[in-house]
């Protein structure tokens, strides 16, 4: 410590006053640091040890609050009235944005969609018949969904789900033993409104839906 101050002292005399006065800010800190953790005489010092048993207490009480955490509660959805929107239209192939998130993710399209359309629409058709590949589990209700999602890495995203996709985009939904029907009258306008809805959660407007409660 004598060493210490000595080396001060004579850095002291080099500086200007100005920085003078930050190199005695340093040192009170130091000084504060150095009290705080050797303890003030006749008390047990608290060791380094007790600094990371003290952190991970601290990271696991956060970790269970964060798993403990409320779910929110979506709203209940009719899936018949879903369905018999969905099939309100004239078929047909997609247009803008519906073409390209079907070529992007069921096709051989680029990141902006770019691609054979009609290719990677039929393709899309066959796997919403087949009802594969889908992602998540098989409620067993026998409906079939087109869900879309939002990410930062992939923008807007399409997949197959088999369950209600409740705080999800959910696109379209068929009955799994009836999917060409559903594509001979699909509605492509209330496919595209529904991209801006979050199903149970809020509607196009982003107005909450009577029956979500949040977490």
């Amino acid at each position: 410590e004598f060493l210490f101050f000595l080396c001060f002292l004579v850095l002291m005399r080099m500086l200007p006053l100005r920085g003078r006065g930050i190199a005695l800010a340093t040192v009170a800190l130091y000084a504060v640091s150095a009290l705080t953790f050797c303890g003030a005489p006749g008390k047990t010092r608290l060791q380094p040890n007790d600094f990371s048993k003290r952190s991970d207490s601290l990271m696991r009480r956060q970790a269970v609050k964060f798993m403990t955490k409320k779910k929110a509660s979506y709203a209940d959805i009719n899936v018949e009235d879903f369905y018999t929107e969905t099939v309100s239209g004239a078929g047909g192939p997609p247009k803008g944005l519906e073409r390209d998130l079907i070529t992007k993710f069921f096709g051989d399209g680029d990141f902006h969609g770019h691609g054979d359309h009609e290719a990677a629409f039929q393709n899309f058709r066959e796997c919403m018949e087949k009802g594969e590949p889908f992602v998540g589990e098989d409620d067993g209700s026998g409906w079939i969904w087109a869900v879309a999602g939002l990410t930062v890495e992939n923008g807007l995203t399409l997949e197959i789900r088999k369950s209600t996709p409740l705080g999800m985009r959910a696109l379209l939904v068929a009955k799994e033993s009836k999917v060409a029907e559903m594509f001979d009258t699909l509605n492509w306008k209330i496919v595209r409104r529904r991209l801006n809805e979050v199903l149970g959660h809020r509607d196009s407007e982003g107005v909450t839906v009577p029956g979500y409660k949040s977490p």
